[in-house]
């Protein structure tokens, strides 16, 4: 199973993305469901930004995960204030635009 691993680029302020990979590697949390299915991590990567949206380089990101066979997309810390659960809305158009390409979207990581 190829996964790739989106977070917001405001989780930079917080995240070294040690947790995200911890549960991955340890298919844990959010990642427990794929069991004894051999996992593949294909891109570990940040949006450009909440002003951003889906611009060119941001959209080449997103064409470079369908690119390597990316099955299934979680979406790690992607609010746009830790204090609330309002989804980021940069991280909302590029979960639609993978999910309009073939990758599943899992909302969480750890």
């Amino acid at each position: 199973m190829k996964i790739a691993i989106l977070n917001c680029l405001k989780a930079n302020e917080v995240c070294a993305g040690a947790a995200c990979l911890t549960a991955f590697n340890g298919k844990s949390r959010n990642f427990e469901r794929y069991g004894d299915t051999p996992t593949e991590l294909t891109a570990f990567a940040r949006c450009n930004g909440c002003g951003a949206g889906i611009d060119g380089g941001f959209k080449e990101k997103l064409d470079r995960i369908i690119d390597e066979g990316t099955e299934v997309c979680h979406l790690g810390v992607c609010t746009k204030d830790f204090r609330t659960k309002e989804e980021c809305p940069t991280i909302t158009a590029a979960a639609d635009y993978l999910s309009e390409h073939g990758v599943q979207i899992v909302r969480g990581t750890h």
